[in-house]
């Protein structure tokens, strides 16, 4: 026997005091015929007349829930909204002007309830769709080349993919809402396409239609603001960003701030790294498990046959620069601690500690790599395994060092608070990461050299560096641009970042310039920083 229809309706509203009261009688009317459970959520997309004292005042025999937006962000973001907040396993929205007879949503509901399909669209064009056209000339002409541009550009097999009445698996509306990139009106073809991206099935319906001239829309300001919303949904197509991902656990909210809102900003290797809307965090959303980053971490993750997407290609080769590298950044704790207890986490093969032989008698490392800790100096304490799972003494060094490893970190509030407890009062923490706020990291785009998947699963800008240390008990003494000593066939393969075969042929051509003997400190887009606990 198949299970009860449990239904809730999306109502996006913008300062439609005026037609919502109808909407919602039509509503609260058509969903006991149409579910056995059901629900309606307003979103109030920031309006400044009555809307959503309206809507928390209408009598509606039907539950019905009014989120408000502080200021106006787009019919997208208000319907992405209550996506979130629906509690049944499926999702329909429609538009506040109730130009669409609910009913029809009978037949999409019996469709997806059989599990012919995942997302079901209006769709005004079939020839059994009922439409009293109440708009001009100009917007009917638009709204036929809308469809084929994004026939054209997108691929989309749907030539109304702007149709106000959807209905979705609520699993698969979680899914399309959460790679969402665009607020306005450009988000249906921007959900269709991550849709087929993703392998969704989508069925077209008829609708029944009768438009009230008095519409929201703007057409030749909107015209260009799909124009835009279409190149960008085209560009993110074609760089992944719809894909569905390899990563089999569940999404995740932002590891700094908690926020489930976000948005996604690069995607490569079967991974998505979106960027936190409240506070700026961008990760890898859903994350990689466990046992997948520690095969990352086996014996070929310093000499790495594809080092632009993991690891490095040469660890041992660059060791002379490497130990450069690490003397350099020392210096920045010369103002904090002279000498004493240095602890790295993330060591490598341990040319940090190799560098501060002469500053600090006691040495420790982290490291996760059997086969790099091997290689580390004889004299220093070496501890095997992830910062996570290892014990090592509290409030004992006076520098613990994390160089291009919190970025490595699932829960990096975790591992500062663990650094944190480590050092002794007077001690400093030196962090460096990539910055995505770096000129490089602009400049490269989406083929920034730090965009290695599932490698880095975190990314901070100094800002939400500076959060995160804050939030685990430091306070930001110094931050700098951080560079790095490296060969210019090295920094030749690094410019080409994104073009693995560009890149190698570049170095083989410096190289046989003698670009290798020539070593320079360059910018590496990353930040440096010097903390110590508040």
């Amino acid at each position: 026997m198949a299970a009860p229809i449990a239904l809730s309706l999306i109502v996006p509203a913008y300062e439609e005091a005026e037609r919502l009261p109808a909407t919602l009688r039509h509503a609260a009317e058509a969903l006991p015929r149409l579910a056995a459970t059901s629900e309606i959520i307003v979103v109030d997309d920031g309006s400044r007349d009555a809307t959503t004292t309206i809507a928390e005042r209408f009598p509606s025999p039907v539950p019905l829930r009014v989120i408000r937006f502080a200021v106006n962000r787009g019919k997208g973001a208000a319907v992405a909204a209550g996506v979130v907040a629906a509690r049944h396993p499926y999702v329909a929205f429609t538009d506040a002007d109730c130009p669409y007879d609910l009913e029809r949503l009978r037949a999409m509901l019996a469709t997806l309830a059989a599990g012919e399909a995942d997302i079901a669209i209006g769709a005004r064009e079939l020839a059994e769709s009922e439409v009293n056209r109440g708009y001009g000339l100009l917007r009917l002409i638009s709204g036929r080349a809308l469809s084929l541009l994004t026939a054209l550009a997108l691929g989309l097999p749907f030539r109304d993919s702007q149709c106000g009445l959807k209905l979705f698996r609520a699993e698969a509306a979680r899914r399309l809402f959460a790679v969402r990139t665009i607020d306005g009106f450009g988000f249906d073809f921007e959900i269709l396409t991550a849709a087929l991206q993703q392998g969704y099935v989508v069925r077209r319906f008829p609708v029944r239609l009768t438009h009230d001239d008095d519409s929201r829309i703007r057409v030749v300001r909107d015209s260009l603001r799909m124009a835009r919303d279409l190149w960008r949904v085209r560009r993110n197509m074609r760089a992944g960003i719809y894909a569905e991902t390899v990563a089999d656990g569940p999404e995740r909210a932002c590891p700094l701030c908690g926020g489930d809102a976000c948005s996604p900003v690069a995607a490569a290797h079967g991974y998505r790294m979106v960027r936190c809307r409240g506070c700026g965090l961008w990760y890898l959303n859903p994350p990689p498990s466990q046992t997948t980053l520690a095969h990352l971490y086996d014996s070929s993750y310093f000499a790495s046959p594809a080092a632009h997407a993991a690891g490095y290609g040469d660890y041992a080769a660059a060791a002379a620069d490497a130990r450069a590298t690490f003397r350099r950044r020392l210096a920045l704790v010369n103002g904090h601690v002279g000498s004493g207890r240095l602890l790295d986490v993330g060591a490598g093969y341990g040319y940090l500690v190799e560098a501060a032989t002469a500053r600090f008698p006691e040495r420790w490392i982290v490291e996760r790599s059997t086969a790099a800790a091997a290689r580390a100096p004889q004299d220093v304490r070496v501890v095997t395994g992830t910062w996570e799972q290892v014990t090592v003494p509290d409030c004992y060094f006076d520098v613990v060092s994390m160089q291009d490893c919190i970025e490595h970190f699932l829960d990096p509030l975790a591992a500062l608070a663990k650094a944190r407890a480590a050092l002794r009062p007077g001690g400093a923490l030196l962090v460096v990461t990539p910055n995505v706020a770096s000129r490089l990291a602009r400049l490269q785009g989406r083929r920034w050299v730090s965009l290695k998947f599932p490698e880095h699963v975190v990314l901070f800008s100094p800002t939400t560096l500076r959060r995160a240390l804050e939030h685990s008990g430091f306070r930001i003494e110094t931050a700098v641009a951080a560079g790095q000593y490296a060969r210019l066939d090295f920094l030749a393969s690094r410019v080409a970042s994104g073009y693995p075969r560009l890149g190698a042929a570049l170095a083989r051509v410096v190289r046989g310039l003698g670009g290798n003997a020539c070593r320079f400190y360059a910018p590496s887009g990353s930040i440096a920083v010097v903390a110590v606990p508040s």
